[in-house]
């Protein structure tokens, strides 16, 4: 037995004679955390497969004894040939050429005697056929091997198997009293898992009650799948499929827990699976699906009243007298003139990388902790003219982050849901426009900006691991000054630096 990932599996050496067929070893897991269980099990399963491995011999050295002695006619090979054609795809190539020796015997032997009988004759040329085919597709699994049998004697008494012996006792406990005691096994989750994990619990208890964990069944699992799928979504609609495979996830991962930790046996918790992909969710990624703002939209953006003059932080998208830079001015302008995800903005620190006399942003460390590509973008002079300069020594004499507010840090998820908020409360009310769309905006400039590809990937990054990814973080200061003097932000902010002065 090997124990992996809590579980317990049972390896078998599969007999000489067959493993040409079957391979070396057959690995089957048994489905628990007990070895005790486990052992009770695996004698079981192995004289299950000790009994099966006598039956699959027997099967096939009967066949073509019967064949070689004239007791099984010709048109009897074919019709066992197509009756097996679906398993035909098993076979190693060393079994393809020793099953092509044994067939070619027949085939000799059939042409043979093609000058009887016109029905015989016909059924030679469809045996001969259907050779031809297996050729190219494979031949009945284990044939080749049963040739060696033919004049081997095979027992045919197959043991019992054991008795299954009793485990240890289920745990009779409400299943929610064992919630603490699965959150300090697993002390690397954090507050926003754990709050998760809350959430899920509680609608799960509100499904199926406050019930002994040894009672919970599959379907009560199944059951809250259900539940989740036709459950109403904040944002109109259902569920998207990603929150119910977290829900469910979360469920199952506790439950997996119970089984691993012996409190129950495992009832096959984890064949329970979240609703197939909608028409919609199959056509393309969620962030494939957002597109760049359009030039009109960047301005209407960069004329609103964040950037011209709003009525209070609480009120921001209302037009009023108040001119100053609050941080959400910042993190937009920096979302649309450096191409940065969100999560590297919020971990981003309030210093600039100074490249041979070229200030860049640095997204070094922040690409790493957000699996991102790690990289260094050079602040465009629209950014510089609008203050960014005095913003971030602001920032770092303050001692706070580079997109951290006076009053606290905001997630980047917090973020996300307020920029777009914004952009729908001054009437940006396409639902593909959202924060990733600044993104997708400075991809566009980069390609209209005349840079080859190796420079658009050092400056707009790539997910970690993919081609281009880390191509960045070595920016050289040429490179630095090509994308400087090459791309230029489609939006005149001419009136902005009059509004909010002048800053080089």
């Amino acid at each position: 037995m090997l124990r992996r990932h809590h579980t317990w599996y049972l390896r078998l050496r599969v007999p000489a004679d067959l493993r040409h067929i079957a391979g070396q070893y057959v690995v089957r897991s048994l489905k628990t955390g007990d070895r005790s269980l486990a052992q009770a099990r695996a004698i079981g399963l192995a004289s299950s497969f000790n009994g099966l491995w006598m039956d699959f011999r027997k099967k096939l050295a009967e066949q073509l004894k019967a064949y070689f002695d004239g007791e099984s006619p010709k048109g009897e090979m074919v019709s066992f040939i197509r009756e097996h054609k679906a398993e035909i795809e098993a076979l190693p190539e060393d079994a393809k050429t020793a099953f092509s020796s044994w067939m070619d015997m027949v085939i000799t032997r059939t042409l043979s005697e093609r000058d009887d009988l016109k029905e015989e004759r016909d059924q030679t040329y469809a045996l001969t056929d259907m050779w031809k085919t297996a050729r190219h597709q494979g031949v009945v699994e284990g044939m080749e091997r049963a040739m060696s049998l033919l004049g081997n004697n095979l027992p045919r008494d197959v043991p019992p198997a054991p008795e299954k012996v009793a485990g240890p006792p289920e745990c009779s406990e409400p299943w929610s009293n064992l919630v603490t005691r699965f959150h300090e096994d697993n002390p690397g989750q954090s507050g926003k898992t754990i709050e998760s994990y809350g959430i899920t619990f509680r609608q799960f208890a509100d499904l199926i009650g406050d019930k002994p964990l040894n009672t919970i069944t599959k379907q009560d699992v199944k059951s809250y799948a259900d539940w989740l799928k036709d459950k109403p979504s904040k944002r109109g609609g259902t569920l998207g499929r990603d929150t119910i495979i977290r829900h469910l996830g979360e469920v199952k991962f506790f439950l997996k827990w119970c089984v691993q930790s012996g409190l129950i046996e495992d009832k096959g918790f984890a064949d329970v699976q979240a609703r197939a992909r909608t028409q919609e969710e199959k056509k393309t990624r969620q962030e494939d699906r957002r597109r760049a703002f359009t030039e009109t939209e960047l301005t209407q953006i960069f004329n609103s009243p964040l950037f011209t003059g709003y009525k209070s932080d609480a009120r921001r998208s209302v037009p009023g007298s108040c001119l100053t830079c609050i941080t959400d001015f910042w993190f937009i302008s920096v979302l649309a003139m450096s191409g940065a995800r969100i999560g590297e903005l919020t971990e981003a620190p309030a210093e600039l990388y100074d490249l041979e006399g070229l200030l860049c942003l640095d997204l070094r460390q922040a690409g790493t902790k957000t699996q991102n590509s790690p990289r260094l973008v050079p602040v465009l002079p629209q950014l510089k003219s609008l203050g960014f300069l005095n913003y971030v020594d602001r920032q770092k004499r303050a001692g706070r982050m580079l997109m951290e507010p006076s009053q606290g840090a905001i997630t980047a998820e917090g973020w996300s849901k307020r920029i777009n908020r914004y952009l729908q409360d001054i009437g940006l009310t396409d639902n593909n426009l959202v924060a990733y769309s600044f993104r997708h905006s400075f991809r566009q400039m980069l390609r209209v900006s005349d840079l080859n590809m190796e420079i658009i990937n050092k400056i707009f990054g790539h997910e970690t691991g993919s081609v281009g990814a880390g191509y960045g973080a070595n920016l050289s200061r040429a490179v630095a000054q090509q994308f400087i003097d090459k791309v230029k932000f489609p939006v005149f902010l001419g009136g902005l630096v009059d509004i909010h002065g002048s800053f080089s």
